[in-house]
């Protein structure tokens, strides 16, 4: 028998509802991570417990992929100073 802790699960999922602003505003409200969607469709990163508040508010979720828990990769975090630089070019100074 294994005593190992669960492997935390991640899925990338479209949520679905009646009305898409409404369904955006509530999304908004429960705090939960929005990937970019050409389609316009809502596409979040979500855990099994979201997923069941989803479900339980009454939207239909489709799940999509398993999405890894994993470190970031080191490459992808940006310096307080780097990113202070690129606001400072974006808004002219």
């Amino acid at each position: 028998m294994s005593t190992s802790e669960p492997v935390p699960v991640r899925f990338e999922a479209v949520v679905r509802s009646n009305t898409h602003e409404l369904a955006i505003s509530t999304i908004d409200a429960l705090d939960l991570d929005r990937v970019p969607d050409s389609g316009g469709e809502i596409r979040l990163i979500v855990g099994p417990e979201d997923c069941a508040r989803l479900v339980a508010e009454g939207y239909e979720v489709r799940l999509q992929q398993v999405v890894p828990v994993q470190p970031l990769d080191p490459e992808l975090v940006v310096s307080d100073s780097a990113a202070q630089a690129w606001f400072d070019e974006q808004v002219g100074g």
